[in-house]
């Protein structure tokens, strides 16, 4: 298996990289967290400008057929300069589950939108009570003639501050389905939340929201195990982005240590230091290949994408929050400074670490498939003879 980039790749991770130095500094990032919205429309509209919104989907919706290592390559550029807009929330995991599950029409409506800039649908999946279970859903959904009742609660819903459609999980005779639900739709309470990286969520509430028998997604699909392989894509793209924000922490410590002069000489000649940020990207490189494995993985077969995905999420959970406490503390007192985006990354990865499973969940989910033996056959790496 090539593991090289193609210059088209390239391009691709150029191009996404000099954008957002470009429009998306930390002081633009800063204003926009601060903003009433915590979204910038503009930058949305220059995604789908460039091609990130269409960038997934399949030629026939619309899109220009990207894969897995494409959007890695955006996730990386997203997590160096600390993107809030709902990238991973609309176009990978909402999008993604409409085109895998959604009827032609839907697909050609909400798929439309979505690479035109103009719609920004989220997931409203989990509960409270869920944890890492995606099948411990109480949410409901009762047929009413031509018509679908759904009520429950969905908190914290990804991208569900900017969302327009929700995608909502809910029980319809004692299975897991999901629905188009229209985000005023009559019934439907939502309260922003705040999280702890900038980024916003919303609170769903439903009370007996009424949607048309053709609001359901994927009636003969086996939507739990849909959700779950989105879930897997989103986590390949945290992987990713976490990634890109390793290499950001390493490349600002590397920078500040070479500014700052103590005891005569820059941070950077002593040793010990040095020591220490080379142990830094000794790790930043083992989480880079843990998160192409993660990568390489959304596409395989279920137990070699569990194995990918999750394996990726438990190595890099442990190895981000060594990185960034690391940056932190060789920046001193200035890691905590709001004038830099230290304290912004590691809050990120801190985000991200408890985001779509826990470090500690991921690890479960591994150990639960490489204690199978009939789980380990087949390798991503290994070309055929």
């Amino acid at each position: 298996m090539d593991l090289n980039y193609s210059d088209e790749q390239l391009l691709l991770k150029e191009s996404a990289e000099r954008f957002l130095k470009d429009r998306y500094d930390f002081e633009k990032r800063n204003k926009i967290v601060a903003s009433e919205t915590g979204f910038d429309a503009g930058i949305w509209s220059e995604m789908a400008d460039l091609g990130w919104l269409a960038l997934p989907f399949a030629e026939e919706n619309g899109g220009l057929g990207g894969g897995a290592v494409e959007i890695s390559l955006i996730m990386e550029a997203i997590g160096r300069a600390l993107v809030v807009e709902p990238y991973l929330a609309s176009i990978i995991l909402a999008g993604g589950l409409v085109e895998k599950l959604g009827s032609e029409e839907q697909r050609a409506e909400i798929l439309g939108g979505l690479i035109a800039g103009t719609s920004r649908p989220a997931l409203a999946h989990a509960e409270r009570q869920s944890g890492f279970d995606l099948g411990n859903i109480a949410a409901t959904a009762t047929p009413s003639g031509e018509i679908y009742r759904i009520s429950g609660e969905k908190p914290l819903v990804a991208g569900g501050s900017f969302a327009d459609i929700f995608l909502v999980s809910a029980k319809l005779d004692g299975i897991v389905k999901l629905f188009v639900v229209p985000g005023d739709a009559a019934g439907l309470t939502r309260t922003e939340v705040k999280l702890v990286d900038g980024s916003r969520a919303s609170d769903l509430v439903l009370d007996n929201v009424s949607v048309p028998a053709s609001a359901l997604l994927g009636a003969a699909a086996d939507t739990l195990f849909e959700i779950e392989a989105a879930h897997d894509r989103v986590n390949a793209a945290l992987a990713s982005e976490a990634v890109g924000i390793m290499d950001a922490l390493i490349d600002a410590t590397v920078a500040y240590t070479r500014e700052r002069v103590q005891f005569g000489k820059p941070l950077a000649a002593f040793q010990a230091l040095q020591h220490r940020m080379a142990e830094m990207a000794v790790k930043c490189q083992e989480a880079r290949g843990s998160a192409l494995l993660a990568t390489l993985s959304v596409d395989a077969p279920r137990p070699m994408r569990i194995r990918g995905v999750s394996g990726a999420r438990a190595k890099i959970g442990k190895i981000s929050r060594s990185v960034a406490q690391e940056a932190i503390q060789l920046h001193g007192a200035m890691g905590f400074s709001e004038e830099m985006p230290i304290g912004a990354w590691f809050r990120r990865l801190y985000a991200i670490e408890n985001t779509f499973g826990t470090t500690a969940d991921h690890l479960k989910r591994y150990g639960e498939i490489i204690r199978d033996p009939a789980m380990l056959s087949g390798s991503l790496l290994r070309e055929p003879v």
